[in-house]
């Protein structure tokens, strides 16, 4: 009996083979797109809304592969939401005009990369003007990087007028892209502003690279009041669930103004959720200011906001105090470019495959050994994705059995022939 069970075992195991019954794996993209390639060399394709819409949140589930689907290594330029660095340089002097001015300068101990400085001043109640200027180590006179930049501290509202009940203090300075290792600043009086003015102390946002190449994308904008609190509500939709941006651009009819805004985003419901089910909250992303201001005879405006991130849904909550709400006109919205690039090899086609939240992401040489990324793509042909074409979920792919029904017959009818030859033989040779 040991043979009998054995060859039975043998038998059933044979069957299984046949019939080919294995679990369909979930890491699979569900989305596939073709790609133009011009011509043969590297290649590079911008990434658009489908693929923030359908991929995962870290874009490690994109693939290419060429037509005998065949992975392809690839290069991905993706701008990182990271806030910037802080670093606190060196006060190296400080100096003042009374009654109108504070300086200080700033010694960072070598090039290093600035986009904003953020100031603590003293007072609470003021508007102020910021002059930056920087200089490299080895040059002797001062660039001027800006001079219409304003600071603002605004005191908390009574609570018995319904407006903002809290102080807010908007003291960063936005600056063009700069690696002096000195900087100058010197903050400027208000108007009818008494009181010492100190500049208490500055720190620095830094970047790793430079400002990405942003288009414009205008959201679908939704515009409430709430007359309780005073603010303008404007609700953005950004059309896919983890778009990259970079600014907010407003547009407004006053001819002078200045408004606090916070800026709040609200994560998707997660893949699978019921519909109808708790909404998530809203996340606070940062604080701004917009501004429009008659200074000797110019206008002096701030209608940008800078804050990176990666969601559908943005809000602005504009504080009106007791002001009337602006005129606002459109909403722009700046989305940084980002691209995959990859090596097109002579005669092949190649598709863009996405859409598999449990495939792993992908470990390739390629970004290891190109050297400067940057320069790597600069030599690149744009190529062009095709509109997406949706593959079949896991779940509602057609099963082997179904697709090749006469092959399953055939693999039962050859497991039963050879289950019966085997138990024939063994009974014969157990008799």
């Amino acid at each position: 009996m040991r043979i009998v069970e054995g060859r039975l075992g043998g038998g059933l195991a044979l069957a299984a083979a046949a019939l080919g019954l294995a679990a369909a794996p979930l890491d699979v993209p569900t989305v596939e797109r073709r790609i133009d390639v011009p011509r043969a060399g590297r290649v590079t394709v911008a990434l658009d809304r489908d693929v923030y819409e359908h991929a995962r949140l870290d874009l490690g589930d994109l693939r290419v592969v060429d037509d005998e689907d065949r992975p392809v290594p690839y290069l991905l330029e993706r701008v990182g939401e990271e806030v910037p660095a802080s670093k606190t340089p060196v006060i190296l002097n400080r100096g003042f005009v009374r009654g109108q001015s504070a300086t200080v300068t700033l010694d960072f101990g070598g090039p290093v990369l600035k986009r904003e400085l953020v100031l603590s001043l003293s007072g609470e109640n003021f508007r102020r003007r910021v002059v930056v200027e920087g200089r490299g180590r080895s040059e002797e006179t001062w660039t001027t990087l800006t001079d219409t930049a304003y600071v603002f501290a605004v005191p908390a509202a009574s609570a018995e007028g319904g407006g903002d009940t809290v102080a807010r203090r908007y003291e960063t300075v936005t600056l063009p892209e700069n690696n002096q290792q000195f900087l100058r600043v010197t903050v400027m009086k208000g108007e009818d502003e008494t009181g010492e003015l100190e500049i208490r102390g500055v720190t620095a946002g830094t970047a790793a690279g430079r400002r990405p190449r942003e288009v414009p994308l205008v959201p679908r904008t939704v515009k409430t009041e709430d007359t309780q609190r005073h603010e303008t509500l404007l609700t953005l939709d950004l059309g896919a669930r983890h778009q990259p941006f970079r600014s907010v651009s407003l547009q407004a009819a006053d001819p002078r103004f200045f408004r606090g805004v916070t800026v709040e985003a609200r994560p998707d419901p997660p893949p699978g959720a019921p519909a109808g089910g708790p909404v998530p909250p809203w996340i606070m992303l940062g604080e701004c200011a917009i501004y429009r201001y008659e200074v000797s005879g110019r206008t002096v405006e701030s209608l940008r906001l800078e804050l990176p991130g990666r969601q559908r849904t943005l809000r602005l909550r504009i504080h009106n105090r007791d002001d009337a709400p602006l005129g606002l006109g459109a909403v722009t919205v700046g989305v940084p470019v980002e691209r995959l690039a990859f090596e097109a090899a002579p005669q092949r086609r190649y598709r863009l495959r996405y859409g598999a939240p449990a495939l792993m992401a992908p470990a390739f040489d390629l970004p290891r050994t190109v050297g400067d990324a940057a320069l790597w793509t600069a030599a690149a042909e744009e190529g062009r994705l095709h509109p997406p074409v949706p593959l079949a979920a896991p779940s509602e792919r057609v099963p082997w059995t179904d697709r090749h029904p006469a092959l399953l017959w055939a693999g039962l009818v050859i497991t039963v022939a050879v289950l019966g030859l085997v138990t024939r033989r063994a009974l014969r040779a157990a008799g």
